[in-house]
């Protein structure tokens, strides 16, 4: 695949520079296909993301609530039963791979896909399972070559369909950029990745530990929550952030809900360069209130620094209102309170855990 071109966003407060790509294509996909449950490779996500890319023309009328099945994608197959679309090799990877991704091809049409939804007569939580698709591909791959992808009209629709509301709106439906999603080298980056995009609009979601082992497919796999944050949610963090139009930080105080010693659910807050601007001024006013009240200087603010990674701008303003007061209520206890408030911010915030 070739290297994505990228374009600097810089923020307006502080002209920190995050890295977008200079071409966005925005693919849309209903939020039942977002949250599958399946756990592919990194070439079979990248097929799978380029499925969705070719059928945005059928997905774009959708989101009117218009007939995308008088489209010659529908109608013209010889197959009555399937469409099909033809992806370049170009799209998913190198043509050096080229018998990697004939293997990932051939695995994924075995592969159950699984879609959760709840049976509106019922109410009854029930899941869709089938596979995807069938390929033709050709025996050796060269740069121009194409890959065939048939898909069986029932999946379509499901892949396709876009939910209304009462005011003939969409609803319920994920855009993301192509190119982010197809570039990433995790294989679990672009399905997080259009995860968070799901959410945008709210600024973040929590999910439970069950949960998000189920999406993933990764039931038996890291039984330990420091497995999943080295292998899975760092990279991925490492990936999006400031190179994507959203990212979270799993290095928050916050990110993890615990019962005793175990998480039992995970706090996503979806990072944005618009959001990172507003928090660029909300750092502002907290180096402004350390200056001001606890005699901090250039140094100081230097050391607190790492506790940015993590916590929220909003804890650590809370932090230091509850210092500001025990230090009202304790000034002659308190030799030196600068010292004090740079120690007490670093032992809350400081420690850069794993887990």
């Amino acid at each position: 695949m070739e290297q994505n071109e990228q374009k600097e966003h810089v923020t307006k407060k502080t002209k920190k520079i995050v890295m977008l790509p200079a071409i966005k294509s925005y693919v849309y996909q209903p939020n039942r296909v977002t949250n599958a449950i399946y756990d592919y490779s990194l070439i079979q996500e990248r097929v799978f993301n380029s499925v969705m890319y070719y059928l945005q023309d059928a997905i774009k009328i959708s989101l009117k609530g218009k007939d995308y099945q008088q489209l010659s994608l529908w109608k013209d197959t010889e197959n009555k039963e399937s469409i099909h679309i033809t992806i370049p090799l170009s799209e998913i990877t190198s043509p050096q791979n080229y018998e990697y991704v004939k293997d990932s091809i051939s695995t994924l049409v075995s592969t159950v896909l699984r879609i959760p939804y709840i049976d509106e007569k019922t109410k009854e939580p029930r899941e869709k399972r089938f596979n995807l698709l069938n390929a033709d591909i050709p025996v050796s791959g060269e740069r121009t070559s194409l890959i065939k992808i048939f898909i069986h009209k029932d999946v379509a629709r499901l892949l396709i369909e876009i939910d209304q509301n009462n005011y003939n709106q969409p609803i319920n439906y994920t855009r993301f950029v192509y190119e982010i999603a197809q570039h990433a080298s995790n294989k679990y980056t672009s399905r997080i990745y259009k995860l968070l995009c799901s959410w945008k609009k709210k600024g973040g979601f929590v999910m439970s530990m069950d949960e998000f082992r189920k999406w993933l497919g990764i039931e038996d796999k890291y039984k330990e929550f420091k497995y999943i944050k080295k292998r899975i949610l760092l990279p991925v963090q490492e990936e999006l952030f400031e190179k994507a139009d959203c990212w979270f930080n799993c290095k928050a105080t916050d990110f993890t809900v615990k019962n005793g010693n175990t998480v039992t659910h995970l706090n996503f807050k979806i990072i944005t360069p618009e959001f990172l601007e507003d928090e660029n001024k909300k750092k502002d006013y907290i180096f402004n209130l350390l200056r001001t009240h606890f005699k901090f200087n250039d140094t100081h603010i230097d050391k607190i620094q790492p506790i940015f990674n993590n916590a929220g701008t909003s804890e650590i303003i809370n932090k230091i209102t509850q210092l500001k007061e025990y230090y009202i209520e304790n000034i002659t206890k308190i030799a030196d309170i600068t010292n004090y408030v740079e120690k007490s911010l670093l032992n809350e915030f400081g420690a850069d855990k794993l887990f």
